[in-house]
């Protein structure tokens, strides 16, 4: 056992304890962070991913609840109770099914993640370089089961809200019109030379481009027929429910 594990508060150790999950299940935000240790996987949005991270929701907030606050200091009060609450809002969503949602969003949709991760992993090395070609080639099974998750969101009537698919289209569109070299990933990769893009660009190619355009294909069609006509949250089944916990985790109140 390390010195700081002998040294550690209880709620400092599982807090520690939490963290070290939650990046290994989210390698995207440890590469974001500067932990380039899963800079070769993308996250799982299917079913095992899902439960893997409600175990630790759950067993996080069984063991945060377990804590005695009344001999901890303010600080740790603090941290013990932001546990919990992250935690109860991880298994709220779950309960109501918000990956069937997120799975389609011009903003913060996986569409979007790794153009954007690109610009913050570092491909500069030859080992750093197979890692990012790596992430890039598992992109197919990752927008693959973003897809079965809004299949699932049809079959239930959890759709997005059809200004919103239309945008996502939209930006996918665009997406598909350049060409592999001029692909957002293709720029924005951190590489060293020019023969270590090009290995970029045969992924974009190879793996990103078919991801792309099979996601792009079900979104605007199967899913935008079966999307809501209003844009709020509100609309969907059980809406009211959807609005409050949302207004929660976004402003703490």
């Amino acid at each position: 056992m390390s010195d700081h594990a002998l040294s550690a508060s209880p709620v400092d150790d599982l807090a520690e304890r939490f963290w070290e999950a939650f990046l290994e299940l989210n390698p995207m935000t440890a590469t974001v962070y500067g932990d380039d240790r899963f800079d070769d996987r993308l996250e799982d949005p299917g079913p095992e991913g899902r439960a893997k991270a409600r175990a630790l929701a759950e067993s996080t907030l069984a063991e945060a609840l377990t804590i005695d606050p009344a001999g901890l200091s303010v600080e740790e009060r603090i941290t013990r109770d932001m546990l919990a609450v992250v935690c109860e809002l991880a298994i709220e969503e779950d309960d109501q099914r918000l990956h069937q949602l997120r799975s389609v969003d011009q903003i913060g949709g996986p569409q979007t993640q790794l153009p954007q991760i690109a610009a913050f992993q570092p491909a500069d090395t030859p080992e750093r370089l197979e890692r990012f070609v790596a992430r890039l080639r598992a992109y197919p099974a990752f927008l693959a089961a973003h897809g079965d998750n809004l299949r699932e969101g049809v079959a239930s009537g959890l759709t997005a809200a059809r200004i919103v698919v239309e945008k996502t289209v939209e930006q996918l569109e665009r997406l598909m019109g350049y060409d592999d070299a001029g692909h957002p990933i293709a720029i924005a990769a951190r590489v060293a030379s020019d023969a270590d893009r090009e290995r970029v660009v045969e992924a974009v190619r190879d793996a990103v481009r078919p991801a792309e355009a099979a996601y792009l294909a079900f979104l605007r069609g199967e899913y935008l027929f079966s999307s809501r006509d209003d844009p709020g949250l509100w609309s969907a089944p059980d809406g009211t429910a959807l609005y409050e916990t949302q207004m929660r985790a976004w402003t703490t109140l």
